[in-house]
C-alpha cells in the first residue's frame, strides 16, 4: 500500500510543479481561489440567517429529488456499457503488480474522489446563493460536499458491480435495460395519474416528487432525504438515509474486494471502454456509452469537392451526416421537449414563456457544449500543413457547430414559438441571439485553448464559462432588459443582445486564431 501512496503523492506534486511552469494558468487558479475564499467569508457571516424569500420547502425537496433521479438513472444507464475508477497507464503498471486488488481498488476510489474535488469547490462557490434560494441551516455546505461524494461513491460502485455481473451474462443487459425502463415508467407514473386529475403538470411533479412516499424508494429517496438535511438540519430520516447508503457503499466495496481476478478483467474491459469514451470526448465526437452506446454510423456516398480549408469542413459536415440525423442532436430534442411542455404548463403570457425558455436553454448551453468537433481536427498534423490562413482553417473547423447551433435555435424556437402564436419577427431575433450566444462560447474555448493549452485549458473551461457568463449578464442581458423594459418591444431587445454578441464573438476569433498557427500550442 505505501508503493500507491508514493504515486499518489508524486502525482500531485507533478502537478503542482507543471502547474508553476504555465504562469497564465496560475493566476487564473489563484483568481479562482480567491472567489472560494470570498464565498466562504460571505456564507460565513450569514451564518444563523435564515432567508425569508427562501422557496417552498415542497419545491425544495422536489428539486432535490428529481436531481438525484436524473443522475442516478443516468449514471446506472452509462454503467451497463463499462465503468471504472481507472485509466490505461493505472492498467499496464499496478495490475502486473504483486498487489492485491483491494489496495488497487482504493488506490482508484481516491482517485475518482479527488478527479471530483473542482465539482466540491463549484458546490462552495454556489453555496451563498443556494443559501439565498433553499434557505439552508447553518453547516449545510458539509452536508452538500458530503452527499455529493456519496452520491459519486455508490453510483461508481454500483456501476462496477453491475457490469460486472451482466458482462458475463448474453443478453443481460437488455433485461436490465428493460428492468431500468420500467422502474422509470413506474416512478413517473404518479406524475402521469396527477396530470390527467389535476390538469397541472408542475404542480403534479412536485407533489409527487416531495410526498412522504419517496423516502422509501431505494437510493432516490435515501439521497433525498440527505440532500433535505441541509434544510431541516439532522432528522430521523437524515440518519436513515445515509446508514443505508454507507451499507450499500461497503457492501459493494467488499464484494468487489472479494472478486479478484474476475475484477481485473471487468475493470480492464471498463476502462478500455472509458479510455476511447474520454478520447472521443475529445474530439467531440459521440463518447460510445451511455445514451449513445450502441450507436451506428450510416453508409453516406460522399464526395470531396472543396479544397484547402474548405476541406475541413466538408469532412466535418460529412461525420454528422454519418451518425443519425443531420445536425440534431439529443439535447435539440430535450429543448424542444421542454419547450413544448412549457408552452402548455406555465401559467404566464407567452411572450414570457418565449424569453423563458430562451433564457433556459442558452444557461443550459453553457454546460451542455464543452467540446466541440473542431478540438478533434487540432490533433490532426495535416490541419497545420494547409496553405491557408489560420483564420479561414479556424472557420472552417467551427462552422458546423455554429449552423449546429442554428438548426438547433430554428427548431426550438421555431416550434415552441408557432404553439405560443409568437411574432415571427420575434422568433427570429431569439434565434440570432441563441445562435450569437453558442458562438460566443465556441470561440471562448478556442481563445481558453490557446492561452492555457489542452490540459489546464480543459479544468479551467467550467470556471471560466460561469465567468463568462457574468459578463455576458452584464454587456448583453442588462442592455437587453433595459430597451424592453422601456420600448415594451422585444425584437428590439434580442437584436440588440444578438449585435453585442456577435462582437463578443469577433473578439474571442481574434484572440484566438493563433491556436491554429502553431501545432506547438
Amino acid at each position: 500500500m505505501s508503493s500507491l501512496i508514493y504515486i499518489l503523492r508524486k502525482t500531485l506534486k507533478n502537478i503542482i510543479r507543471e502547474l508553476f511552469k504555465k504562469p497564465a494558468a496560475l493566476i487564473v487558479y489563484i483568481i479562482i481561489a480567491a472567489f472560494f475564499v470570498f464565498s466562504f467569508i460571505v456564507s460565513s457571516g450569514s451564518e444563523g440567517i435564515r432567508e425569508q424569500n427562501a422557496l417552498d420547502l415542497n419545491v425544495i425537496k422536489a428539486i432535490f429529488c428529481g436531481y438525484i433521479a436524473f443522475i442516478f438513472i443516468i449514471g446506472i444507464s452509462s454503467s451497463l456499457g463499462g465503468s471504472s475508477f481507472f485509466r490505461m497507464a493505472d492498467v499496464n503498471l499496478l495490475f502486473t503488480a504483486p498487489l492485491n486488488a483491494g489496495s488497487i481498488l482504493i488506490y482508484g476510489f481516491v482517485k475518482q474522489m479527488a478527479a471530483n474535488i473542482l465539482i466540491m469547490f463549484f458546490l462552495a462557490y454556489q453555496y451563498p446563493n443556494w443559501k439565498r434560494m433553499f434557505g439552508l441551516v447553518d453547516g449545510a455546505g458539509w452536508i452538500l460536499i458530503i452527499a455529493y461524494l456519496l452520491l459519486i461513491a455508490v453510483s461508481s460502485l454500483l456501476g462496477m458491480v453491475l457490469y460486472s455481473r451482466t458482462s458475463r451474462k448474453p443478453g443481460s443487459k437488455k433485461k436490465i435495460k428493460m428492468l431500468i425502463y420500467l422502474g422509470v415508467l413506474l416512478f413517473l407514473m404518479p406524475v402521469i395519474i396527477r396530470i390527467f386529475n389535476t390538469k397541472d403538470i408542475l404542480q403534479s411533479a412536485v407533489d409527487w416528487l416531495s410526498s412522504d412516499y419517496i423516502k422509501f424508494i431505494p437510493f432516490i429517496g435515501w439521497f433525498t432525504e440527505v440532500l433535505f438535511g441541509a434544510i431541516t438540519g439532522i432528522t430521523t430520516d437524515f440518519i436513515i438515509g445515509i446508514s443505508l447508503i454507507l451499507a450499500v457503499l461497503i457492501i459493494s466495496f467488499i464484494y468487489l474486494y472479494r472478486m479478484d481476478t474476475d475484477f481485473y478483467e471487468d475493470v480492464l474491459a471498463g476502462t478500455e471502454l472509458k479510455e476511447s469514451m474520454l478520447v472521443s470526448t475529445r474530439e467531440g465526437k459521440p463518447t460510445g456509452l451511455g445514451l449513445n452506446a450502441g450507436k451506428r454510423y450510416r453508409k453516406v456516398n460522399f464526395r470531396f469537392t472543396m479544397e484547402g480549408s474548405k476541406a475541413i469542413f466538408q469532412k466535418q459536415m460529412l461525420e454528422k451526416k454519418k451518425t443519425g440525423i443531420w445536425m440534431v442532436s439529443l439535447r435539440t430534442l430535450i429543448f424542444l421537449a421542454v419547450g413544448i411542455i412549457a408552452s402548455y404548463a406555465l401559467p404566464l403570457e407567452n411572450t414570457i414563456v418565449f424569453t423563458i425558455l430562451l433564457g433556459i436553454c442558452a444557461y443550459m448551453m453553457m454546460f451542455l457544449s464543452m467540446f466541440g468537433s473542431w478540438e478533434g481536427e487540432l490533433t490532426k498534423h495535416y490541419l497545420y500543413l494547409i496553405p491557408a490562413a489560420p483564420f479561414y482553417k479556424m472557420t472552417a473547423a467551427t462552422l458546423p457547430e455554429v449552423l449546429k447551433l442554428l438548426v438547433e435555435a430554428v427548431l426550438v424556437f421555431g416550434i415552441t414559438g408557432v404553439i405560443l402564436r409568437i411574432n415571427p419577427i420575434i422568433i427570429l431575433s431569439a434565434v440570432g441571439v441563441y445562435t450569437a450566444l453558442g458562438s460566443v462560447f465556441i470561440y471562448f474555448d478556442v481563445f481558453l485553448r490557446r492561452i492555457f493549452g489542452r490540459i489546464h485549458g480543459n479544468v479551467l473551461r467550467i470556471f471560466l464559462r460561469i465567468m463568462l457568463m457574468f459578463v455576458i449578464i452584464v454587456v448583453v442581458v442588462t442592455p437587453t432588459a433595459i430597451i424592453i423594459g422601456i420600448t415594451e418591444n422585444f425584437a428590439s431587445g434580442f437584436f440588440t443582445a444578438t449585435v453585442i454578441s456577435f462582437c463578443l464573438t469577433l473578439l474571442f476569433m481574434l484572440l484566438g486564431v493563433g491556436l491554429f498557427a502553431n501545432p506547438e500550442l
